[in-house]
């Protein structure tokens, strides 16, 4: 195989680990949803380190890029943008302290994350309610939809347009 190549410093994963199995493009693209097409793309932006080829210049993926392909469709999920991905990415491979603005991109994901974690609690208490056959008087759905929208607009002050309270808990 042809010398391990690096991006940024950054060794490609799967250097000096015993498992010497790797995978194809093809393969890897297989086994985590994702086209091969992205999987380029995110070699391209630095999400992924760079694999190792053959002499025959073809990818070779250790196993362990699994676990970087479904931790960035995982985080894309969750709001990240491809370019903090990488960022976050290589904070994780090189292990280096959090830079400033990795820092800063993290307090804003941590922040929307809370916000995401109160509407979807008021929500599974709604969902769970209604699955018993209750409705909560004094929280009527329209109260609920009001207040999802408030918290999304920055608006949130833990009320309704109404004055009802709606607790986030």
């Amino acid at each position: 195989m042809a010398a391990q190549e690096t991006r940024g410093g950054v060794p490609p994963a799967g250097a000096g680990q015993e498992d010497t199995r790797t995978l194809s493009i093809g393969e890897l693209a297989k086994q985590t949803g994702v086209s091969t097409r992205t999987i380029r793309y995110y070699e391209e932006l630095g999400i992924l380190p760079t694999p190792e080829r053959t002499e025959g210049g073809t990818r070779r993926y250790p196993s362990d890029y699994i676990f970087y392909v479904e931790g960035a469709r995982i985080l894309k999920q969750l709001g990240f943008g491809l370019e903090e991905i990488a960022e976050l990415g290589q904070f994780a491979l090189t292990g280096a302290s959090a830079s400033k603005h990795t820092q800063a991109i993290l307090q804003e994901k941590m922040a929307e994350l809370e916000h995401r974690i109160r509407v979807l609690t008021r929500l599974k208490e709604l969902v769970s309610g209604a699955s018993k056959g209750r409705q909560n008087p004094e929280l009527p759905v329209s109260a609920l939809l009001r207040w999802v929208s408030e918290e999304s607009n920055g608006n949130g002050n833990g009320k309704t347009t109404n004055g009802a309270a709606v607790a986030a808990r």
